[in-house]
Formats: C-alpha cells, structure tokens, sequence
C-alpha cells in the first residue's frame, strides 16, 4: 500500500491540515497553504497526446508536366517541371541531378508563389553588409559575391487541431529596499495554473530534412491566406523538394511550440515565470502538405559557404553569419568600462562610493552592456532555432477554463550596504 506525505516548500518541515482554516499548515515555519496549490505541485507529467489524421495521398511522378530527381551526391528527393534543366542540387551544390525515379512522396495542396523577385532578393543580401557593427572583417575586407542563388519551393507540413492544455507554473515577484546600512530583497513565491482550449490553424513546420530548421523558422511568419491550390504551373523555373521529414516527427513539435507560448502568455506581472509541469492533448487534427517559397544564396569567403535566406512573399531575410567575437568584446567591454565609469563619477560627486554602491553600479554597466551587444547581435539576422510559434490561433477560439495564481511564502534576503562615511 502506498503512502504520501507534504512537506512545506519553504522550508521543508511536514505540513498538517487545519480543519479551522481548511489550509495545510506548517509547524515549523507557520506557513499554510491551499491544498489545491500543494496537488498542483505533485501534479505528474503526462505524456502529450497527439494524434493526427493526414491525408496520406502520394505524389505520382507520373503526372503531366512533372518530373522527380534524385541527387546522387546527397540524397535530397527533387521535382520540377520536365522542362526545367536542374545545374545542381539546392541543397549541396552539386553540379548534377540525375533524373533517377522516385517511387513518390506527398502530394502538396497548398503552395504561395514567389512574390519577392530575383532582384529584390540580391539587392536584400547586397544591403545586409551595411552598417552591421560585428559583422566579420572578412565580409569588409573584400566585394561580396553570391557564389550561387537558388529559387527554391520548401516542403511544409501545416497542422491545425484543437488543444487542450493544462499548465503549472512556478513564479516569483521580487521587490529590493534599502532600509539604513541594509538592502533588503523580498521573494514571493507563487504557484500558478492555467487550464483553457483553442482551436490552431496551419502551424508551419519545415518538411524537408536537408533544410535547416534554424533557417525555415526563422523566415516565419508566412500569410497563409495567399496560398492557392497545389498546380505544377507555379513550379516553373524553380526546384521543389518533396516532404521527407516524417509527419509524425513533426506534428509534435508544431503543437507543443504553439500551446507553450499561448498559455504563457496569459501568466502576467510577474519578475520570473518556470514551467513546472504541463499535459496537451489535441483532437481534430490534420496535416497538410505545402510548398513555401524561399530565396536561397551563398557566399564563400576564405573557403567557408555562409548561406542567407530570404522569404519568397514577404522578403524577411535570415542567415549563418556569426558575430565576430573579437568585435563582441571590445563592444561590450567599452560600454562597460563607459558606464561604470560615469555610475563612479557621480557616485563620487554624491559622496556616496562604496563597495556596495560600486557593485550596484558595476551590475548595472554589465546589463547594459549585455543589451547593446544583444542588440548589435540582432542587425545580423542571425538564423535561430525558435522555442514558441505564436499568432496560429483561431480568432475567438481562445478559452481559459482555470486562472489560478497561489501564494505560497515569502523569502527575505539581507545585504549590507557599505559607503566612505560607515567607513569613516
């Protein structure tokens, strides 16, 4: 038979109910708690339950007007018109495609056509290269070149299903005084639930293997509502790649990165919010196949290919080009050193230098540091892996059945503050 017990999340000491109060109360610290608050917090993580119904309906290679390759050098599954020449593969470069048979792959449904021309998207990579204050010196030293441009059609699954999740938080709200000689910070700890349903529509995820998922996400969003149905008219002078990434690989991913970020998004006003434990479950769900469409660049510089990526529809760029780290440090260190140094002048000017106001000021120079290099980092659109994929909601769907946020304690940390005068 098994046994279960509580114990005080502040301090660890058992806790006991109180008939009087109808709370779980600590004996040791005087704590109580809601015994709601305490089941959420053993509340066991379930696996997601996740099931779709996809249309399996495979593309034949047969179909008039269409012809399917295979890239001997990489493996990647093509298809294009039968008369477009293929020069080399999109993916590895190879100056051959062998018109080898396919035995055939998901027929799309849906596709956008390339909006943003070839013009538009050399003079997007040729503007890239202006103003980026970490930009590598190898991409000042010398022109930039794209070594090859490739009008590309991307496979996408695009899900849609209604879900129902449940989500536990851990949260905090800080708050810092000084009193006197001391500095005094006050932790609330809260636990906090959120339960609620929506219905998602068309949440992209990239369906070809050889693509990289940090470039695919990073090009988002597309306007789904532009799509039209799937005809091998739109593929004319342009490669498409079949879907080989697994639909069922994928669905997960596509939910859970909508879900988190919409039921995050309702846990306000507070300093620090974690993920504690969650349980999604979907019905209704489908996938469809889909073609999106992306401009495809390369640049070789001393030996190494850096790819760039621009948006067929709207133009929104991405790339693997790195900050450089040399220009990183100085960047961050002078605006450091810029920072502190004024935070110590007028520290000094008010009488006030001490270790404790130093390291106040000292940490205030290293966010804002941080912050200028954070966002000399971002001018170089640097492709990245996306943990959240919001704005996939059904307008109107949105419902939030729990809305739950428990106090549990307060924590209270003391620091002495030391200043010339204490010192005199």
């Amino acid at each position: 038979m098994s046994t279960a017990s509580y114990n005080c999340p502040c301090c660890g000491g058992p806790l006991k109910f109180s008939g009087e109060s109808g709370k779980l109360e600590c004996t040791a610290c005087g704590n109580s708690y809601e015994p709601e608050a305490l089941e959420m917090m053993t509340h066991e993580e379930s696996g997601d339950e996740i099931t779709f119904a996809n249309d399996a309906k495979r593309f034949d290679t047969g179909e008039a007007g269409m012809r399917a390759y295979l890239c001997k050098n990489c493996g990647a599954e093509l298809m294009t018109e039968d008369t477009t020449t293929a020069a080399e593969c999109p993916y590895c470069g190879s100056p051959t495609i062998l018109p080898d048979r396919i035995e055939g792959g998901v027929k799309p449904e849906k596709v956008i056509p390339f909006v943003v021309t070839k013009e538009q998207a050399q003079k997007q990579f040729e503007d890239y290269f202006k103003g980026k204050k970490l930009l590598p010196n190898v991409f000042l030293n010398s022109r930039n070149r794209i070594s090859e441009m490739r009008r590309l059609y991307v496979p996408y699954w695009l899900f849609s299903c209604d879900a129902c999740a449940d989500m536990v938080y851990d949260a905090e709200k800080v708050c810092t005084e000084q009193k006197g000689e001391w500095e005094i910070t006050r932790t609330k700890h809260y636990l906090v639930r959120r339960r609620g349903g929506m219905r998602f529509e068309n949440i992209p995820v990239d369906g070809s293997v050889k693509m990289d998922d940090k470039l695919t996400e990073s090009l988002e969003p597309y306007d789904l509502s532009a799509a039209i149905p799937f005809q091998s008219a739109v593929l004319a002078g342009a490669m498409a790649d079949h879907a080989d990434a697994d639909c069922d690989a994928c669905e997960k991913r596509a939910v859970e990165r909508s879900v988190e970020q919409t039921m995050l998004d309702t846990v306000r006003d507070y300093d620090t919010v974690n993920e504690r434990s969650r349980r999604i479950v979907t019905e209704r769900g489908s996938a469809t196949p889909a073609l999106l469409p992306v401009w495809l660049m390369t640049t070789v510089k001393e030996g190494k290919t850096y790819t760039f990526a621009v948006n067929g529809q709207t133009g929104k760029l991405t790339c693997d080009v790195p900050a450089d780290k040399k220009k990183s440090l100085l960047w961050g260190g002078g605006v450091f050193a810029g920072v502190f140094g004024v935070a110590a002048l007028i520290l000094a000017l008010m009488d006030a230098l001490g270790s404790g106001s130093l390291l106040i000021g000292a940490m205030a120079a290293i966010i804002i540091a941080l912050a200028v290099v954070g966002a000399l980092k971002g001018q170089l659109k640097q492709a990245a892996q996306q943990s959240a994929a919001g704005g996939y909601v059904r307008e109107g769907s949105f419902r939030l059945d729990v809305n739950a946020d428990h106090f549990l304690y307060e924590s209270t940390t003391k620091r002495k503050i030391e200043n010339n005068t204490q010192k005199k």
